[in-house]
């Protein structure tokens, strides 16, 4: 009977979505949205694509990856445990702008699906409340064709070159262009995705004196062969690439302060509400993979950063253990400059976490998988159920393992589909408790099949036809072979 209620709540986790929403309606069927004033708050959300916050000085790295970054932190609300909807870049940016989850929004890459018309933007409702809007991308799977450029007046990807300083020098050019007007600007970079090519003399902050076999430059084709082992690393050479993208993440820090000081000489940074924050982390040998994301829902994957400073620099310098959500942006800001959200967003206002709210935010997030492959995980601030199909997660895998190993691993997840983690006792998340916790697991099961069915999926979209330049930008970051 245990197996069986098992399978029954994996397979209500699995269905994803059901009925109980309708569908979202159009912009132009929604309610009207009430015009905000021409004073009302410039709104910024910055983006650094593949960037864990462990890496940050302000949330406890002693490297001197980010001086800017933590300086801002003080006058920002740090967020101690935020959490990505998926560890991918188009599902993960697309929960942000719509506060939906990846399976209720229908954005993946994988499945080559956009952002369906139909579901309201951050970008669109606050250009239906008066905002101008504007985004400079380094594209790939934030590419126009992918739909997250709905709501944006301008949707630049590589304007000026594909590092962060160029999109901080194209966003404060055109915050400049109508400064009378409230505007709402998205920067987005991958500068630190890899591959890894730091300024040399950066990379010797991190890793002066390195004398292995490893290249300034860690290349996606590297990766590859350590990740297959055709290359063989030392702990050493661990450490270099980790330095390389250290190195990446203080260039980075050098062009936010170029944005900060570019909003101060505008009059804009005291009251602008500036987001900081990334899609998802990066894997560096925590479960076995070396430079690599979108192939787990463990942490190294799923934690982000996440500062937010209010206009004012309002409760500047807390810092909010409570887990919150990437969902929970899009809401945040509308709170913020006044405009109400549409049903459809399913997050939170954070100023409420901040005011006190002691009501659990469960994160649940979503590999980006195939039509048809759904796996779901389920934080909350101390158990994470897992899904024991992903627990070994492969991106570099060469064919299925053989009939006998499949065969038990699927008697083995029909018992137990899920794991389960103490995230108390185990951060690492290596010691499966599920079997000394079923209730836990029974309990987190029916939560994760609640949220999951909660709304309908959007209607099927025409799949996407990347144009050749998206094309050569997602093979340089390994996206397509």
């Amino acid at each position: 009977m245990a197996g069986r209620r098992w399978l029954l709540l994996w397979m209500l986790a699995s269905a994803a979505c059901g009925g109980v929403s309708p569908a979202p309606a159009e912009r132009s069927g929604a309610p009207p949205v009430e015009p905000v004033a021409r004073d009302a708050p410039t709104v910024i959300l910055v983006s650094i694509d593949t960037l864990r916050p462990d890496r940050l000085g302000c949330y406890g790295n002693r490297q001197p990856t980010s001086p800017n970054i933590d300086g801002f932190a003080g006058e920002s609300v740090l967020f101690a445990e935020a959490i990505a909807q998926a560890p991918s870049t188009l599902p993960s940016h697309a929960t942000m702008l719509t506060s939906l989850l990846p399976e209720h929004h229908g954005a993946f890459f994988s499945r080559r699906t956009p952002l369906p018309a139909s579901i309201p933007t951050l970008a669109s409702e606050l250009r239906a409340a008066g905002y101008r809007t504007a985004a400079f991308t380094g594209g790939g799977q934030i590419a126009p064709e992918f739909g997250l450029d709905r709501g944006f007046d301008t949707y630049g990807v590589n304007v000026g070159g594909s590092d962060f300083e160029s999109a901080v020098r194209a966003g404060l050019g055109w915050l400049e262009e109508n400064p009378g007007h409230p505007a709402f600007l998205f920067l987005h970079t991958y500068e630190v995705h890899h591959p890894f090519t730091p300024e040399p003399a950066l990379l010797d902050i991190f890793d002066d004196g390195y004398d292995g076999p490893l290249p300034v430059e860690i290349s996606k084709e590297l990766l590859h062969r350590i990740n297959t082992d055709e290359t063989a690393i030392t702990d050493r050479d661990l450490a270099h690439i980790v330095a390389a993208y250290d190195a990446e993440i203080r260039s980075v820090d050098s062009a936010f302060g170029r944005l900060l000081a570019g909003l101060g000489e505008l009059a804009l940074l005291e009251d602008s509400l500036l987001i900081f924050t990334s899609d998802h982390g990066e894997e560096f040998g925590e479960h076995g993979v070396v430079g690599w994301h979108s192939h787990t829902l463990f942490d190294e994957l799923l934690r982000v950063p996440l500062l937010i400073r209010f206009p004012g620099g309002r409760d500047g310098g807390r810092s909010i253990d409570q887990q919150v959500r990437l969902l929970d942006l899009a809401p945040t800001v509308l709170a913020t400059v006044g405009v109400v959200a549409p049903s459809t967003f399913e997050g939170v206002d954070l100023v409420r976490v901040i005011g006190g709210l002691t009501t659990p935010l469960p994160a649940v997030s979503q590999l980006d998988l195939p039509v048809g492959e759904i796996e779901l995980s389920l934080r909350t601030g101390r158990w994470k159920l897992y899904p024991r199909r992903a627990l070994a997660g492969d991106p570099f895998a060469e064919g299925p393992p053989p009939l006998a190993v499949r065969l038990r691993n699927l008697l083995v997840r029909w018992r137990r589909p899920f794991a389960l983690f103490d995230l108390q006792a185990d951060p690492g998340e290596d010691r499966d408790v599920v079997e000394g916790r079923p209730q836990v697991a029974s309990s987190l099961s029916r939560t994760l099949a609640t949220l999951a069915g909660a709304r309908q999926c959007p209607e099927p979209v025409p799949t996407v036809v990347v144009d050749l330049a998206t094309e050569e930008r997602l093979r340089a970051l390994g996206y397509v072979d």
